[in-house]
C-alpha cells in the first residue's frame, strides 16, 4: 500500500459557509471524507513509523418507509433518492486503500425488526457493482438502530485498532431489541476501539436525543440539521474536522528508565509510548523517560520538543483534571542544561495535545556546569503528569533538532522593545481551506493569504507559513456571529520553525458570545539571529516555517452545536534576507542505523558504566529496544548528518505524494516555486496548541489552582 495522507481537497476560490446548498453533494462529502480523515493506523513496513493506511468505516444507512418523504430539498426531492444518490457518489469518491462497509436497514420487508442487510462488506469497493445494488433498494420497513449498530459493529470484529460507524437516521428508533443507547453503551464497554458518530436528517427532539445517546457513548459526535442549508454546513464540519484527529507520527523509540540506559536518538521525530500519567497534578508517579541526544559542539543548540496526544474520542474532562509533560534537558551527570519546562491543559480542552519544548543552553568555553566534563553531551529527561486519561497509554511525538554555530561577527544588536500593533488590512473574499490535523499536514499559506474555516470541540487546526529573516507574522481572526457554535471561543497560537511558542503583541482568543470580534496578532520583532539571547524576539529569531494554531475551547457538556466559524488573515511583511537555514532533519534514525560510542567515557559518566546499558552493567539492552550508546558523532556516521536528513526527507516526500500535493500553498496558481519556501517535513503526523507555560502556569494561563493570571 502507498504511503499517503489524504485530505478533500478544499473548495477553491469560496468561503465553505457560503457555500451552494447541495443535499447530495454534501452526504457525498460526508461519507467520503470520513474515511479519509479519521486518524490512521500504522503498518508493518520496511521503514518504521512511514507507512500508515486509513481507518476503515462501516456506513449504515436509514432505508426505512420514513424515506420516502419528499422534503430533502426545495425541489421535492425524496430523502431515499437522495441517500441514494449520496452513496454512488461517495464510490466515485472512496480514497484509494480505504476499506469501506454499508450496512442498510429496512430495505427489504415490511414491519420487521430484522431487516438489517450487508450491502457491502468492509474492504475494497468494487464501485460498479455496488451502485447497481444501491440503486435497487428499496425505503419499505422500520427503524432498528439498536440492532443495526451491533450488525456493523459485527462487520468490523476482524479489524484491530481504531474504527468507526457513521448512522444515518431520519427519525428515532421504533425496533428497540436492543435499544440503540444501549447497544452503544455495550460497544462502548468491549473496549474495541469504535467510535460512532451519528446525522440525525430532520428528525424530532425525542429522536436527536436517542442519536445524541449513541454518539456520546461511544466517543462520537451527533449532528442534526433541520433544512438543506443546515445540513451543507453540518454535513461537511462533522465530516471534514470532527473526525480528523492528531495522527502521531516518527520512527518507532523506546526510552529509557535511567538516564544512561537511554536510546540514542540523532536529530529527528520519533515516537514513543509512554504508559500512565500521575495520581495528582503535583505527583511524581507518572512514566519518566529517557533519550540520549549525544553531543553537540561549540557553538551549536540542541531543540526538543515532546507532544502528548490524549484520546480526542474520550470526550471533555472536568476542569479539574489536567495532562502535561515535564521536560529538561541534562547532562551525562545529571546537572542541568536547561530550564525545565511544565506544560498541561485541562481536561476541558477536549483532545487537544500538550507540548513542551525547550533548547539547551550555549556551549562556550566558559560554559556553566553543563558542558564541564568537556564532552556537549546532552540527555532529554521527559516525564508525563496529571490525572487526565492518567491509566491510558498516550503516544508522545519527540522531535530533536540541532542549531548549527552562528558567527558572531555577522550579529547586531539584540532588540529591546516590541514593535508596536499593526494591523493586518488584507481584504477579499475569503478561500475555503481545510486547516490541517497536526503540525506534519499543516495546510500551507502563501504570505499575504485569507481564508475561511471552522472548527468543533476537541479540535485544532494547523497552518503554516514561511517567515524569513527580516520579515514579521502578523495574524488577524474574525468571526460572524457564532453564538450557537459548539466551542466556547477559539485560541490562536504561534509556532516557530523548532515548534517553540512564539509570544506575540495583541489578543488571540474570541467568544462565541462576541459576535463580529476581531483580533490580531504580531511578532513583537522580526525575525533575526541576533536576537537569540536577547530578550525580545529570543522565541522566533530562526527562519523557517512558522505554525498558526487555532484550538477550540470547550467548557460545556454541549458537544454537539454547530462548527465555530472563523475568517484568518496572515500577512508576513518585510523583505527576506539572507540568513542560515537549519535543515529539516525528517523522521528519526532507527537505532541500528546509528554509530556505537568507541567507550562510556563519551557520556561523561564517570562510574565507568559501558554504553549500551545502566550504570554498572555492561550488558547491551533488551532484545528489541534500542541500544543505548555514549554519542551521536554525526562527523563518523556513513553520511553527513544533515544530509543524512535530507535524503531521508526526500526518500519519504516519494511515499507521501498526496500530502506534497495538498500542500500547495493556499492562494498558490500554478506557476515557479517560491525560491522562499522551505520544504516542510515529509512526514504527516496538533503539537503546541497553548501558549508557553511561565512560572507553574499552564498553557491557557491559569496556575495549578485554577487561578488566572
Amino acid at each position: 500500500m502507498k504511503n499517503r495522507t489524504i485530505r478533500p481537497e478544499p473548495t477553491r476560490g469560496r468561503p465553505l459557509r457560503r457555500a451552494v446548498p447541495s443535499v447530495l453533494a454534501t452526504l457525498a462529502l460526508l461519507l467520503t471524507t470520513a474515511l479519509a480523515a479519521l486518524p490512521a493506523q500504522a503498518t508493518p513496513t520496511a521503514e518504521p513509523g512511514v507507512e500508515r493506511q486509513l481507518q476503515p468505516v462501516v456506513v449504515v444507512m436509514d432505508y426505512s418507509s420514513s424515506m420516502l418523504e419528499a422534503d430533502a430539498d426545495a425541489d421535492g426531492t425524496t430523502r431515499l433518492a437522495a441517500a441514494q444518490q449520496a452513496t454512488t457518489n461517495l464510490l466515485d469518491n472512496v480514497p484509494e486503500g480505504a476499506d469501506l462497509g454499508l450496512v442498510v436497514y429496512g430495505s427489504n420487508t415490511p414491519e420487521d425488526c430484522s431487516d438489517i442487510t450487508t450491502v457491502q462488506q468492509v474492504g475494497p469497493t468494487d464501485a460498479a457493482s455496488l451502485k447497481q445494488r444501491i440503486e435497487a433498494l428499496e425505503a419499505v420497513g422500520e427503524t432498528p438502530i439498536g440492532a443495526a449498530l451491533l450488525h456493523a459493529a459485527d462487520e468490523l470484529q476482524d479489524v484491530d485498532g481504531e474504527k468507526s460507524i457513521i448512522l444515518v437516521s431520519d427519525g428515532e428508533e421504533n425496533c428497540s431489541e436492543p435499544p440503540a443507547c444501549e447497544a452503544a453503551k455495550d460497544l462502548a464497554g468491549q473496549g474495541i476501539d469504535l467510535t460512532v458518530h451519528t446525522i440525525g436528517f430532520k428528525v424530532n427532539e425525542t429522536a436527536a436525543d436517542e442519536l445524541t445517546c449513541v454518539a456520546e457513548a461511544t466517543g462520537g459526535t451527533y449532528v442534526q440539521a433541520d433544512n438543506a442549508v443546515e445540513l451543507e454546513s453540518r454535513l461537511k464540519t462533522k465530516t471534514v474536522r470532527a473526525f480528523q484527529g492528531y495522527n502521531p507520527l516518527g520512527t518507532p523509540i523506546t526510552g529509557g528508565e535511567t538516564l544512561h540506559s537511554s536510546p540514542t536518538m540523532a536529530p529527528g521525530q520519533y515516537l514513543d509510548e509512554y504508559e500512565r500519567g500521575s495520581s495528582t497534578l503535583n505527583s511524581d508517579d507518572g512514566t519518566l523517560k529517557f533519550y540520549n541526544l549525544g553531543t553537540i559542539q561549540p557553538g551549536e543548540r540542541a531543540h526538543f520538543s515532546a507532544l502528548l496526544i490524549p484520546n480526542q474520542g474520550a470526550g471533555a474532562d472536568d476542569a479539574s483534571v489536567v495532562g502535561g509533560l515535564r521536560l529538561q534537558l541534562v547532562n551525562g551527570q545529571g546537572q542541568p542544561c536547561s530550564a525545565p519546562q511544565n506544560e498541561y491543559v485541562h481536561g476541558d480542552d477536549g483532545g487537544r495535545p500538550v507540548v513542551a519544548y525547550v533548547v539547551s543552553e550555549d556551549y562556550t568555553d566558559d560554559s556553566s556546569r553543563c558542558y564541564a566534563d568537556g564532552t556537549g553531551q546532552l540527555y532529554a529527561k521527559v516525564q508525563r503528569y496529571g490525572n487526565r486519561q492518567a491509566d491510558l497509554p498516550m503516544p508522545v511525538e519527540l522531535k530533536s533538532v540541532v542549531e548549527p554555530a552562528v558567527d558572531e561577527a555577522d550579529l547586531v544588536a539584540a532588540a529591546k522593545d516590541e514593535l508596536a500593533p499593526q494591523s493586518v488590512e488584507l481584504s477579499g473574499e475569503p478561500e475555503a481551506v481545510l486547516g490541517g490535523g497536526s503540525f506534519n499536514d499543516a495546510t500551507e499559506m502563501e504570505q499575504a493569504t485569507v481564508l475561511t474555516d471552522s472548527i468543533m470541540p476537541q479540535e485544532a487546526r494547523y497552518y503554516r507559513v514561511h517567515v524569513g529573516y527580516g520579515q514579521r507574522l502578523n495574524v488577524r481572526a474574525s468571526q460572524g456571529n457564532v453564538e450557537n457554535a459548539g466551542p466556547n471561543g477559539i485560541t490562536l497560537d504561534i509556532f516557530s520553525a523548532v515548534r517553540g511558542p512564539v509570544r506575540m503583541v495583541g489578543d488571540g482568543r474570541m467568544h462565541r458570545s462576541s459576535g463580529g470580534d476581531t483580533v490580531t496578532q504580531n511578532m513583537r520583532v522580526p525575525v533575526s539571529q541576533s536576537n537569540r539571547d536577547g530578550s525580545v524576539g529570543d522565541d522566533a529569531y530562526l527562519s523557517g516555517d512558522y505554525y498558526v494554531v487555532v484550538s477550540a475551547e470547550k467548557w460545556s457538556s454541549d458537544r454537539n452545536r454547530s462548527p465555530y466559524d472563523y475568517d484568518l488573515a496572515v500577512e508576513v511583511t518585510g523583505d527576506e534576507v539572507d540568513g542560515p537555514q537549519i535543515a529539516e532533519p525528517g523522521l528519526g534514525q532507527s537505532p541500528e542505523q546509528l554509530p556505537v560510542a568507541a567507550d562510556a567515557e563519551a557520556t561523561g559518566n564517570d562510574d565507568g558504566a559501558a554504553a549500551g546499558g545502566p550504570a554498572g552493567d555492561g550488558d547491551a539492552s533488551d532484545e528489541g529496544q534500542p541500544v543505548a550508546t555514549g554519542s551521536v558523532d554525526r562527523a563518523s556516521a556513513p553520511m553527513p548528518w544533515f544530509l543524512g536528513g535530507l535524503l531521508a526527507t526526500v526518500l519519504l516526500g516519494g511515499l507521501t505524494i498526496t500530502l506534497w500535493a495538498r500542500r500547495r500553498p493556499v492562494g498558490a496558481g500554478v506557476g515557479p516555486h517560491d525560491p522562499h519556501s522551505v520544504p516542510a517535513p515529509a512526514y504527516p503526523a496538533q503539537p503546541p496548541t497553548h501558549r508557553p507555560t511561565l512560572n507553574g502556569h499552564d498553557q491557557n494561563g491559569h496556575d495549578q489552582n485554577g487561578s488566572s493570571r
